[in-house]
């Protein structure tokens, strides 16, 4: 799955460092917390206590399976998150995978589904184990904490998580886990006069008692500073400081002015990295012997420390902020410089992540924004909405709409994966890219009628112009040609033209087919069964929805703005032919993944709601029809002549609701759920206060509270724990097994 320098990276973080025995041993504490019956163990204490000591002592004793996750800055967006704790869980169950493999590119995907399918995964572990997660600080965004507290919740008896940081790590958890906590603090971590004589002795100096002593004084206990002490104590002794607060930079100080100039500068210049790669260090300082100058490092326990192998080194945080914070004050252009460096070093090796965060440090925005434009698609897909929205924000509108081709290709992505928010933003934004513009490889105007196509802002008709303007200007080899033809196919289809849609439909997946594009292939297949349902050929709908469902699970575009269309496809076929538990199960994703299909993109959101609404009446469910019948009437387009056709489908749909509505005289309360009441769900799981959740929302608690009392009607369920149960059932959170399709 990974490989090079991206597994490299990868085990960087998931590899657990060395304990040196010389180090302070807490056997008793160790065993304290291992005998609890906690299930969740946290270790809060300013950065230098042993915070990673201790978790490392720890992991080398344990019996149990163990898994090792130390956080970056970078890992501060709920996907990543989860994608790293299941990689780090993976060796415990083989149900890991399946948040791993989970399309998280939705709004509210990570906490409705990899979240609650990794918790689900590690409640299954039958055997214990002890899951050690480092630098948990480093997380801010809201998101991850909601995230976290969902799949941490899955932690089973017997077995434990440790978080480590230096903020209070149980904001990371809710619920009975936070129950069981143990909390083990700077006190516990604060190193003894017994425990600065081992340090001394580790480094090699002879000191007497009251010396020591003096060290704890000065340092309060704080493992790092003693071990400075000791460092410098070899050629000096360390003078006693009033501010406690002077003592650590005091120290580091010390210890850097007894260096060589040349490891001097090599360590300020080369702490704007993560990360130590020799290669890297030498391509940003132009010099062949990093290599080298980090052992060295290592050896005078310079707080450098290296996985076994020596193919990557990590400074220890607080020192490197010390440095960072020197190189900045000494000289900001070369700071910058050094940046934009990595950011080459990182590109060249295909690590767009690491080279956009350095370009951004650089100040090299016309560079980053081309590689966020070459990222961006993978994030999207990722659900990595944190970090994208933090690399749009550092980067600015002013910089992107100075790269046509940036503002394009994110215009479509936003409408292929984005939310609605997203579409709108980035239709906006191409709006105002001046029509003689250059776009490189991409023809500006074409994109601009497509965008405005998809959008239907202006109606129907202009739709319609604007797509057969797309087709007349991209040639048979631009790789824009097949989804112009898929545009103007769906465009002729609801305005009426039926016959020709099927000619430029079949047209568009004959280019796609050859340009191997298939959602193209998928919009079109399920376009051409919406046609044969109508029409009550449902052999060759189940022709089309099989082609359409195939080309979306082959393409791995499963979390793409088509999916519900095809998924409705395909529960409207099963349903006919009296396979309900196939029918139930595509008509729950279909219903789920219509959030990806919203008033942005009518031209497919509609259609896709009109077939879910089929499949609802096949099934009996008159009230999910009625949401869907209201969501249709909000995202309609302005009313002109070349609405006809979709106004009288729309028709057919209310008709056949009342004809159902019609056949029955009681009906029992439909489990479907609203728009809005589905964004609230996953939150259910998180323990949150309805204004936690409202602030999440950005909605009113009064809100909140209304779409929870409805779910709970919904759902005949007394509390959130049996709510979030039943939407287990339905299949609304967590992964559902794929079920097989009949020929």
């Amino acid at each position: 799955m990974f490989d090079g320098l991206q597994a490299l990276l990868l085990e960087s973080k998931t590899t657990p460092p060395d304990f040196n025995d010389s180090f302070v041993h807490r056997p008793a504490l160790i065993d304290s917390l291992r005998s609890a019956e906690a299930r969740l163990v946290t270790v809060t204490a300013p950065a230098g206590y042993g915070k990673t000591s201790l978790l490392a002592e720890w992991h080398r004793s344990e019996q149990r399976m163990t898994g090792w996750l130390t956080l970056q800055g970078e890992d501060d967006d709920p996907a990543s998150v989860i994608r790293l704790l299941a990689h780090v869980c993976a060796p415990f169950t083989s149900e890991a995978e399946s948040a791993l493999s989970q399309f998280a590119g939705a709004e509210g995907a990570v906490l409705s589904r990899m979240a609650p399918t990794l918790a689900l995964a590690l409640s299954r572990v039958d055997r214990p184990f002890v899951l050690f997660v480092d630098d948990i600080h480093v997380l801010h965004d809201e998101g991850c904490l909601d995230a976290l507290s969902v799949a941490l919740a899955g932690v089973p008896r017997g077995s434990q998580v440790v978080l480590a940081g230096r903020q209070r790590a149980t904001r990371y958890a809710r619920g009975r886990l936070l129950a069981s906590a143990v909390q083990v603090g700077a006190d516990e971590l604060r190193i003894d006069p017994a425990g600065a004589q081992r340090i001394a002795d580790e480094v090699g100096v002879r000191v007497d008692g009251r010396t020591l002593d003096d060290w704890v004084s000065l340092c309060d206990g704080w493992a790092a500073g003693l071990h400075m002490c000791a460092l410098l104590s070899r050629s000096r002794t360390p003078v006693s400081l009033g501010d406690s607060a002077l003592v650590a930079d005091y120290l580091y100080q010390e210890c850097m002015r007894d260096l060589p100039d040349r490891t001097r500068q090599f360590l300020l210049q080369t702490s704007i990295l993560t990360v130590h790669i020799p290669s890297l260090c030498d391509a940003i300082l132009g010099i062949a012997d990093s290599a080298q100058i980090l052992r060295d490092l290592e050896a005078q326990q310079l707080f450098v420390s290296s996985d076994r192998e020596r193919r990557a080194y990590r400074l220890h945080p607080l020192f490197r902020e010390y440095l960072e914070g020197e190189l900045r004050l000494e000289d900001v252009t070369s700071a910058k410089a050094l940046h934009s460096k990595a950011a080459r070093w990182f590109q060249e090796q295909g690590q767009l992540p690491q080279a956009i965060d350095h370009a951004i440090s650089a100040g090299d925005f016309d560079v980053a924004t081309a590689l966020v434009t070459a990222a961006g698609l993978h994030a999207y897909e990722a659900g990595q909405d944190a970090t994208l929205g933090r690399w749009l924000r550092e980067i600015g509108d002013g910089h992107l709409l100075a790269n046509p081709s940036a503002v394009i290709v994110f215009a479509w992505y936003a409408v292929l994966v984005g939310t609605d928010e997203d579409s709108d933003k980035w239709s906006t934004l191409l709006g105002k890219v001046p029509d003689d513009a250059v776009a490189e490889g991409i023809n500006l105007l074409s994109a601009k009628a497509m965008i405005r196509a998809i959008t239907m802002r202006d109606g129907m008709g202009a739709a319609l112009r604007d797509a057969e303007f797309a087709v007349e200007v991209e040639t048979l080899e631009s790789p824009w040609r097949d989804p112009a033809v898929q545009i103007l196919g769906s465009t002729l289809l609801h305005s009426g033209h039926d016959e020709r849609a099927v000619d430029v439909l079949r047209e568009a997946m004959h280019v796609a087919d050859a340009h191997r594009n298939p959602a193209t292939i998928a919009i079109c297949e399920a376009e051409l069964a919406l046609l044969s349902i109508e029409d009550a050929g449902w052999e060759a709908a189940a022709e089309h929805a099989g082609r359409a469902l195939k080309a979306l699970q082959d393409g791995g575009i499963e979390g793409y703005v088509m999916s519900a269309y095809v998924f409705a496809a395909v529960a409207c076929v099963e349903l006919h032919a009296g396979r309900s538990d196939v029918g139930a199960h595509y008509l729950a994703r279909g219903m789920a993944e219509r959030q990806r299909c919203g008033r942005s993109v009518p031209l497919l959101g509609i259609p896709s709601r009109l077939l879910l609404i089929r499949a609802h009446l096949l099934s009996a469910d008159t009230g999910a029809a009625r949401i869907l019948l209201r969501e249709i009437e909000q995202m309609l387009p302005p009313y002109d002549e070349d609405r006809g056709a979709l106004d009288r489908r729309l028709d057919a749909a209310r008709r056949a609701l009342l004809l159902q509505e019609s056949r029955y005289a009681s009906r029992g309360t439909s489990v479907a759920l609203t728009a809005a009441e589905q964004r609230v769900l996953p939150y259910l799981q998180t323990h949150l206060t309805r204004a936690e959740i409202a602030r999440r929302l950005f909605v009113s608690p009064n809100t909140v509270g209304t779409h929870i009392t409805s779910i709970f009607r919904k759902f005949n369920a007394p509390s959130r724990a049996d709510a979030v149960t039943r939407a287990f059932d339905l299949g609304l959170l967590g992964e559902l097994p794929d079920l097989v399709v009949a020929d």
